[in-house]
């Protein structure tokens, strides 16, 4: 009798094991009835629209014609108060009604008006202009075509002018002022030529002889 108990005993035993295993382990917990589920919004992006960098507005231009007014005002009937020359850099500060503003605004006297200096946008070219041989004669000739004996010594006129243009020791400014090489009377034997450069002084003062193709100061 003892025996049968201690068996049915361990057969409850081994059944409430089991249950216990399956409630546990086998069998996932219900949610509560009541339970919601809470959702994340969903985050929309928003599409930035990407703008072009601007393109930096250019300031640096060249003098694409031989000889090209500068004005104290927007128009081409104001007095030239000098010239830039074929290949010349110039800084456009402003741009307005097709003139180009290259210098700063100033006033020539208390109370008055502000002016600049003003070029015509046409005579300008953002790319530095290429001079053929035959367009710097052509140009040369223009800078000294009123000097003494022009059709006698044009060639070696031309030849020293450009070389002391090159070597920037003259300008074309300097040119036009006497509008070429003058002849001598100190050199009374001598084929001697002078011009001014870089001012009106004695100093200044640059002699040529046209033979020898000697340069030289007094």
């Amino acid at each position: 009798m003892k025996k049968v108990l201690m068996i049915l005993i361990l057969l409850l035993g081994i059944g409430g094991a089991g249950a216990g295993y399956y409630l546990f382990f086998m069998k996932s917990p219900e949610k509560p009835a009541d339970a919601t589920t809470i959702e994340k919004p969903e985050v929309k992006k928003t599409a930035t629209a990407e703008t072009e960098p601007q393109k930096p507005v250019n300031t640096k231009f060249f003098v694409n014609e031989h000889k090209l007014p500068v004005r104290n005002e927007r128009s081409d009937d104001a007095y030239p108060v000098r010239y830039l020359y074929k290949g010349n850099q110039v800084i456009v500060l402003e741009q307005k009604e097709g003139w180009g503003r290259i210098s700063r605004y100033f006033v020539y006297e208390e109370g008055g008006p502000e002016v600049a200096e003003w070029v015509s946008m046409q005579g300008l070219s953002e790319t530095r202009p290429v001079i053929s041989k035959a367009e710097k004669e052509e140009i040369l000739t223009a800078y000294i075509n009123k000097s003494d004996d022009l059709k006698l010594y044009q060639e070696k006129f031309i030849q020293v002018t450009g070389k002391l243009i090159d070597e920037k020791i003259c300008t074309p400014e300097d040119f036009d002022e006497l509008k070429g090489w003058v002849r001598s009377v100190k050199y009374k034997n001598r084929n001697v030529y002078f011009i001014y450069c870089g001012g009106l002084k004695v100093a200044d003062k640059i002699y040529l002889d046209v033979n020898s193709g000697e340069i030289f100061y007094q």
